[in-house]
C-alpha cells in the first residue's frame, strides 16, 4: 500500500484544522449569515410582492363591483343581458345554486361603505366559478391552470322593490406566490456567493495575525526581529506596534546578555592569565600540574559558556547550499586527518541555510561521534516534505531516560569522557535553531547513537540535473 502524497496530506491536514482556526470560523459565521439574510430578504420580498398583489386585486375587483352596480343603476336589462353573454370582460353571471354562505367581511364592509347600501362580497374557489372552462378541450400547448380569481357579490337594489343583485367579478390571479425565489438556483447561488465573500472577509480580516504569527514564529524559530509593517484598522495597528516593541525588547535582552558575557569573559582573561604564571612558579611539579589541569578547565567553561551564549545571537545572512557538497567536505576533511568518518547517502537537494552555522553544528555532531564512537557516519535523505541530516556513531549510546538531558549545557552523562564540558550539543542545537532546524538524539537499532538534524520543507530547493527546479 502506497503512502499519500505529502502535499495532499498536508492539505488535508489543514483542510481538517480550518474550522478550527479563526479564520474558519469567520468564514463560517459570514457565509451562515449572509446567506440566511439573503434568504430571510427574498422570503421578506416575496411575501411583500404577495400582499401588495393581494391589496391591488382587492381594490381592483372593489372598482369592478361598484362599476357593475352603478351600471345595474343606470339600465338594468342592458346590464344583465351583457352579464348574461359574458361581454363583460371581468364580470359574470353566477350560477343560480350558489348561496352567501361565508362573506369577507372587510371587502363587504367597503363596498357597503362605497355603494351606500347592503352588500356582502365572498370568495369563490377557481375550478367553480369556472367550471365551464373544464367541458371541452383546451387548445394545444394551453391549459386551464392558472384560472383567474372570483369574487361572488350580492347587492341589495336602490329600489326597495328591486330583487337583489348577484353577479360575480374577476381578476387575473397572482401565481407568482407558487414560484418562490428562494430555491433553485437562486438558493445555491446564494450559498456560494455567501461561501466566497465569507472566505474573503475571513482573510482579510486574519491577514494582520497571519503575519504577526509568522514574525513570532520566525523570531522563536531563528532569532531575527524583522518588524512587521504597521497597517489596518486602528486596533490591527495598535497591536502589531505592542508585538514589533515586545521582539525588540527580547532583541535587546539577548544582545545584553551577549555583551555582558563577553565583558565577563574578557575581564576574567587577565586573573586567570595571571593566576596561571603564579602556578607555574609552584615547586611541586605534581601539584602545579593538577593546579594548571584545572585553570584550564575553568578557562575552556568560560570560553564555551560565552561561544553558548552566542551561538543564538549570529547575524548571519542566509545562503541556498548544496547539502551533499557540505557534508562530503566535511567527511574529506576529516579523513584527512586521520578520521573515520564516511559521507554515505546523498539526497540531491539544496536547501536555504545559514552556512557557518550549519557546518558548526555538523562539526559538533562529528567531534562527538568520533570522541564516543571512533567513527562516523553522514547521511542525507527527503522523509516527506522535509531533508534530514544524520550523524551516525558506532559508540554506546545512551540510556533512553538521558537522551532528553543531552541537549542541557554544562551537564555530564553517564557515558562522558574526558574533560569536555558538555556543552558541544546545547550549541548545536542553537545553530541548527538560527535557521529554523530542529535537532534530535535516538539510539540505533544496531548499537551507537543517531544524531537527526531535520530542515523544514520551506527551507528545501530541489534539483534537477544539477539546476534548481
Amino acid at each position: 500500500m502506497t503512502s499519500p502524497d505529502p502535499a495532499k496530506r498536508t492539505f488535508l491536514q489543514r483542510l481538517r484544522n480550518y474550522p478550527r482556526s479563526l479564520a474558519g470560523r469567520l468564514t463560517l459565521v459570514l457565509s451562515l449569515g449572509m446567506a440566511i439574510s439573503a434568504i430571510l430578504a427574498l422570503q421578506a420580498s416575496d411575501s411583500l410582492g404577495h400582499y401588495t398583489f393581494r391589496r391591488d386585486q382587492i381594490d381592483a375587483a372593489l372598482n369592478s363591483a361598484v362599476d357593475i352596480a352603478h351600471r345595474f343603476d343606470q339600465n338594468p336589462e342592458q346590464t344583465a343581458d351583457r352579464l348574461s353573454r359574458g361581454v363583460i370582460l371581468g364580470a359574470h353571471d353566477p350560477n343560480p345554486a350558489w348561496r352567501m354562505t361565508a362573506p369577507n367581511p372587510e371587502f363587504s364592509r367597503r363596498l357597503s361603505e362605497r355603494l351606500a347600501r347592503p352588500a356582502q362580497v365572498m370568495p369563490l374557489l377557481n375550478g367553480e366559478c369556472f367550471v365551464q372552462l373544464t367541458r371541452y378541450p383546451h387548445a394545444a400547448g394551453m391549459n386551464t391552470d392558472p384560472l383567474p380569481d372570483c369574487w361572488l357579490v350580492q347587492i341589495d337594489r336602490a329600489d326597495p322593490q328591486g330583487k337583489t343583485l348577484s353577479y360575480v367579478v374577476d381578476l387575473w390571479p397572482d401565481r407568482s406566490w407558487n414560484r418562490h425565489r428562494v430555491g433553485p438556483p437562486y438558493l445555491e447561488l446564494i450559498i456560494i456567493a455567501g461561501a466566497l465573500l465569507g472566505l474573503l472577509a475571513a482573510s482579510l480580516a486574519t491577514a494582520p495575525l497571519r503575519r504577526m504569527e509568522r514574525a513570532a514564529r520566525a523570531f522563536s524559530l531563528v532569532g531575527e526581529f524583522e518588524p512587521i509593517p504597521v497597517k489596518g484598522p486602528s486596533e490591527v495597528r495598535a497591536a502589531l506596534e505592542t508585538f514589533n516593541l515586545a521582539q525588540e525588547r527580547v532583541r535587546e535582552g539577548l544582545r545584553e546578555r551577549t555583551q555582558i558575557l563577553a565583558s565577563v569573559t574578557h575581564d576574567l582573561q587577565t586573573p586567570l592569565t595571571r593566576l596561571r604564571l603564579r602556578l607555574e612558579q609552584v615547586e611541586d611539579e605534581a601539584l602545579r600540574e593538577r593546579l594548571v589541569a584545572d585553570l584550564a578547565v575553568t578557562q575552556q567553561m568560560v570560553r564555551d559558556g560565552l561561544d553558548l551564549a552566542r551561538s543564538s545571537e549570529i547575524r548571519e545572512p542566509w545562503a541556498v547550499l548544496d547539502i551533499d557538497s557540505i557534508l562530503s567536505s566535511i567527511a574529506e576533511d576529516a579523513s584527512e586527518f586521520g578520521h573515520h568518518v564516511a559521507f554515505t547517502s546523498e539526497s540531491g537537494v539544496e536547501a536555504r541555510v545559514k552556512p557557518n552555522a550549519l557546518a558548526r553544528a555538523l562539526g559538533n555532531l562529528v567531534d562527538n561521534a568520533l570522541k564516543y564512537g571512533g567513527s562516523a557516519e553522514l547521511s542525507c535523505l527527503l522523509e516527506g516534505p522535509d531533508l534530514v541530516i544524520r550523524v551516525v556513531d558506532q559508540g554506546p549510546g545512551l540510556p533512553e531516560d538521558e537522551l532528553a538531558l543531552a541537549f542541557q549545557p554544562f551537564r555530564r552523562l553517564s557515558s562522558s569522557k574526558g574533560n569536555g564540558t558538555g556543552i558541544g550539543l546545547a550549541i548545536a542545537l542553537a545553530q541548527v535553531g538560527t535557521f529554523g532546524a530542529t535537532l534530535r538524539l535516538c539510539n540505533g537499532t544496531q548499537g551507537g547513537l543517531i544524531a537527526e538534524i531535520r530542515i523544514p520543507g520551506s527551507a528545501i530547493q530541489h534539483r534537477k540535473d544539477g539546476l534548481r527546479e
